[in-house]
């Protein structure tokens, strides 16, 4: 994972360059961490760095399944090889089980302190081509709020979740696509494919984006980078 590590942390270090914070959105699940993995080895401010959650589970932060707990494991944590980032730059999404939105506004307007805007995407290919939590055919995909869905029938289990939208990933300047495994293959011809459409394979949203880098292990896919998956 170092190639698409190295690229993501890269495009951070150039828009430091030129702005004073850069909004990175990340998911969770195991080629992520070890992305977060290969991130420890490279040379970021990362105090300049605002971490949101593109998709999450709809349990507490401190619950096994949490992508944020992911998150914090990799860049809070004491022993965190990256050192302990600010805590105010890490924004987790806080379940609330009492209210209608179960949280999706209050993590709104935090995202609009901060420009209502991703910067970065790392985005990590599903079997059937979705990233996050938009699925095929799902209304998670088709729907037009620009901002924060939550949702409670994910095809994919379990099945309350929530994810930014599809229009909301758009605003950002750079994507890192991951296509990892063979189980991935089907995805990726679906992403390969020009009469394939973002509702048959939700991972093709990082072709509206200014710059997509796409990264993958499998062969003969020449427009991907080749990904060293041991790291």
């Amino acid at each position: 994972m170092k190639s698409a590590a190295h690229n993501l942390c890269e495009a951070i270090r150039d828009m430091l360059a030129e702005r004073e914070h850069v909004n990175l959105a990340v998911p969770g699940g195991r080629n992520v961490a070890k992305i977060f993995q290969a991130m420890q080895e490279e040379e970021v401010d990362w105090q300049q760095v605002h971490f949101f959650m593109i998709d999450e589970r709809l349990v507490p932060i401190d619950h096994p399944d949490s992508n944020y707990k992911l998150l914090k494991e990799h860049f809070m944590d004491p022993l965190a090889e990256a050192g302990r980032i600010d805590p105010g730059n890490a924004h987790p999404f806080i379940l609330d089980s009492a209210g209608a939105d179960y949280g999706a506004g209050r993590y709104e307007r935090i995202l609009a302190e901060h420009g209502f805007r991703y910067d970065i995407i790392l985005l990590s290919s599903g079997e059937d081509g979705h990233v996050g939590a938009l699925y095929p055919h799902h209304h998670s995909t088709m729907d037009t709020h620009h901002g924060i869905l939550v949702m409670h029938d994910s095809p994919k289990p379990p099945p309350g979740r929530m994810t930014s939208s599809l229009s909301l990933l758009q605003t950002a300047e750079i994507a890192v696509l991951l296509f990892v495994g063979e189980a991935k293959r089907t995805a990726m011809e679906m992403f390969n494919d020009a009469a394939c459409l973002v509702i048959d394979c939700p991972a093709k949203l990082v072709r509206s984006v200014k710059d997509a880098m796409v990264f993958t292990d499998l062969k003969d896919h020449p427009e991907a980078h080749s990904l060293d998956i041991d790291c």
